[in-house]
């Protein structure tokens, strides 16, 4: 096939590769909110004090819970304590846990039981169509075979040389038909989740990274927002490597009339040294300034950073640094850093 543009995967294994998609990108639901009981758990600390205001108040924000069972570490988000009873303490979040390999300060329970029941599916997805597909693998036996389903697949979306640039759940294949706009090829119909639609800024990120060099255009960045800029962002950071070393002693502008959060500033930094296009891979003074070490940095319009730079610490995780930790941090590495 000629350029597909994603690929539907079992396990390891790609099933279809395929030209377009129909019904991918939209806004996406939020994630479901799920109802687990933390069972054999002694509430401490902030935990404690959350269980404590939710008997008074009937409820209690908490944030990002992380739980110890014997079968593991498991993160849960958006957290809220409803309460408790007896040693198990009722807690609602966005989506169901996700699995973590060890956690540090995690509470230690017996066990994490889902007690809200699973919604219909009808509520929680809708179609997705992959078109111009070209089966292979279980996935064309299994359509050979004529099987009403297949099992649930992942997809990923593929740059110029059909490597991955994004991967995620799909569903499962529930529909195939012979292309009406791609001779000889079929199209995939997947159950697929709402909360999993992708914004259509992702889409425009995706088709300016598609070929092997990143958009020429300077500035090209400011016009995505929210979760597309971090796409953006990340993009720009895997051809990095293309980009030519800077050299020591060189001076670099950056233009900080629109470094409004720390996504924007990496994305005008990236610019600034590398090219457009470009980012550094590290997002943090520590990791980015010994690759500046040695350069000299002319920030203009710092004051647009500096009023917004790390001033809603609470809203991220890990912490995003301030203006003046941004400063001083590059300064410690031997960058020159003057603002304008």
């Amino acid at each position: 096939m000629h350029r597909p543009r994603y690929a539907l995967l079992s396990g390891l294994q790609a099933v279809a590769l395929c030209h377009d998609v129909r019904g991918l990108y939209g806004d996406p639901d939020p994630p479901p909110r799920i109802r687990h009981e933390l069972r054999g758990c002694e509430p401490r600390g902030e935990l404690a004090r959350a269980v404590t205001q939710a008997i008074v108040e009937g409820t209690a924000p908490f944030g990002t819970l992380d739980v110890e069972t014997p079968d593991g570490a498991w993160r849960l988000t958006a957290v809220r304590v409803l309460g408790a009873r007896g040693d198990a303490v009722t807690v609602e979040s966005a989506g169901p846990p996700r699995r973590l390999h060890g956690a540090y300060g995690a509470v230690p329970c017996g066990n994490l039981v889902r007690v809200s029941p699973p919604p219909p599916e009808e509520l929680t997805h809708g179609e997705v169509t992959f078109l111009g597909c070209s089966p292979r693998g279980a996935l064309r036996d299994a359509l050979a075979a004529g099987a009403a389903e297949y099992e649930a697949v992942r997809y990923q979306v593929l740059d110029f040389l059909a490597g991955p640039q994004h991967e995620a759940d799909a569903g499962r294949v529930t529909a195939v038909a012979a292309s009406r706009r791609h001779h000889d090829l079929v199209d995939l119909t997947v159950a697929f989740p709402r909360s999993g639609l992708l914004p259509h800024q992702h889409r425009e990120v995706w088709d300016l990274f598609h070929d092997h060099e990143p958009p020429p255009a300077p500035g090209t960045w400011r016009r995505f927002t929210g979760t597309a800029r971090a796409e953006w962002l990340r993009m720009a950071a895997r051809r990095a490597h293309r980009a030519p070393r800077p050299v020591t002693g060189d001076t670099h502008d950056l233009d900080g009339r629109a470094t409004t959060d720390g996504d924007a500033f990496l994305c005008a930094l990236g610019e600034a040294v590398l090219g457009p296009g470009r980012a550094f891979p590290g997002g943090t003074p520590g990791t980015l300034g010994p690759a500046l070490s040695g350069r000299t940095l002319v920030w203009h319009h710092a004051a647009t950073a500096r009023a917004c730079l790390g001033v809603t610490p609470l809203l991220a995780e890990p912490r995003p640094a301030t203006f003046q930790e941004w400063v001083d941090g590059l300064r410690a590495q031997g960058v020159r850093v003057v603002l304008d």
